[in-house]
């Protein structure tokens, strides 16, 4: 049977119309197509709402590791954190499915959309072709052969106002044509940013999955560790605190810079305090900011100003290298990516106008002037001055997790798709600043 509650108005007007008129068969085709139409519209709101469920649920689990993180360490507490992460992490596989889903469903009509415009596109160029032709039959003939050939003058009139209406027909058909084309374009750059996007997520789904696994693990490790016991999570948490020469020593990696980019934990720790006391960055913050891009950045450097410096930026990128003295060649920005333009620099990853915005500032902080992009020192402070502009001097979890979304995608920091990169840079923050307490109460 038929439901005809899933039927709009305008459909149901049509179909009874047929019906009156005896059209039974096509009334039929009617109601099957309505019927599909309203499970698809179904699925896309049940997809929805299920995207904002799983939302709500990551935001939840979030909240309750950043709460239990603020405890006393205890190993309830820690296993607690552990079993939110995982629960988060799982969740986070679920929605960044959904979201593929979601994306490849809007790939699929963009391509589709695509060739419609293509046809149209074509069928214009046709019309226009033809209106040519017929234009010219008179290129070679002057006004005095045409009205010749004419056997009275109103014959020569209506001759000429053909003519005219064929000007007017092609001007209006390049008009079209301009359009469909300039449609064409931006459909298909969309197209190209959503498979771009598609693929970043898949690669990001696939790391999910890593992470959901290597947290498993270390809980695993550390029920080895303590046997469940709360006194050996005690000794294991305090051999860790005096284990302060691994930290200082371990490696802090930064993409970016011309030179070798690994510096010791202990030096970057002392740039990111430096930019910190004249910003109000937290320094836990700043190197979980500046490691994440390095880690995003595995193509930082190896893209070229001439291709993806967004064209608006490139003089401001040439004034930079000019008052340095270097070749701008030779010196690495990050490729294009698709939640937009390339063209940052240095391990600051920042842009070069934003990068001339800071520049009285960054002199006034470190004295070196001019400042360098690819100098550690100011690169930090660079860094450290964008995100307190963006609200990341409050210090509190909301304000650096959208200071960080803000720093990676600019305009585009609210896409659901671009989410991860903010969890990831706070979990990065805590992580950073357990070492730099126990480096700071040596």
């Amino acid at each position: 049977m038929i439901k005809l509650k899933k039927l709009n108005k305008l459909t149901l007007i049509l179909a009874i119309i047929l019906l009156l008129m005896g059209f039974t068969p096509l009334m039929a085709e009617l109601f099957v197509f309505a019927e599909i139409s309203a499970d698809l519209n179904a699925q896309e709101v049940e997809a929805e709402a299920k995207l904002k469920d799983l939302e709500l649920k990551i935001s939840q689990y979030r909240e309750a590791i950043s709460e239990n993180q603020q405890k006393v360490k205890s190993l309830k507490t820690e296993i607690t954190i552990f079993d939110d992460q995982i629960k988060s992490l799982e969740l986070e596989i679920q929605r960044t499915e959904l979201l593929t889903k979601k994306l490849d469903k809007q790939i699929n009509s963009k391509e589709k959309s695509i060739r419609e415009i293509e046809r149209e596109f074509d069928l214009e160029k046709t019309t226009l072709a033809e209106l040519a032709r017929e234009i010219r039959k008179y290129d070679d003939k002057s006004f005095l052969e045409v009205l010749l050939n004419k056997d009275n003058f109103s014959d020569f009139i209506a001759e000429l106002k053909s003519l005219e209406d064929f000007n007017n027909q092609v001007q209006e058909e390049l008009k079209k044509i301009t359009k469909a084309k300039t449609e064409l374009e931006k459909e298909k750059e969309d197209l190209t940013n959503e498979k771009e996007e598609l693929a970043a997520l898949k690669k990001l789904q696939d790391q999910q999955k890593i992470d959901v696994e290597k947290t498993k693990k270390e809980r695993k490790t550390l029920l080895e560790q303590t046997k469940g016991q709360e006194n050996l999570f005690n000794q294991l948490l305090k051999k860790t605190k005096s284990d302060i020469e691994a930290i200082k020593n371990k490696l802090y990696f930064l993409e970016g810079l011309v030179s070798d980019g690994a510096l010791r934990f202990e030096d970057a720790y002392r740039f990111a305090k430096y930019a910190g006391t004249y910003t109000g960055i937290r320094p836990a913050f700043l190197l979980a900011i500046l490691s994440r891009e390095s880690e995003l950045g595995k193509n930082i450097g190896k893209g070229s100003w001439r291709v993806d410096m967004k064209p608006s930026q490139r003089q401001y990128y040439l004034q930079i290298c000019r008052e340095l003295e270097i070749d701008p060649d030779k010196y690495p920005v990050s490729k294009k990516q698709w939640y937009g333009w390339g063209g940052a620099m240095g391990p600051a990853q920042i842009m070069p106008a934003t990068w001339l915005g800071y520049k009285a500032k960054i002199i006034e902080i470190t004295g070196n002037d001019p400042p360098s992009p690819w100098n550690v020192k100011d690169a930090f402070v660079a860094s450290a001055l964008y995100l307190v502009n963006k609200g990341a001097g409050e210090k509190t979890t909301n304000a650096e997790w959208k200071a960080a979304m803000m720093y990676l995608a600019g305009a585009n920091w609210k896409k659901d798709s671009l989410r991860f990169y903010g969890d990831q840079v706070m979990d990065l923050t805590k992580q950073f600043q357990e070492q730099i307490d126990i480096l700071e109460k040596e």
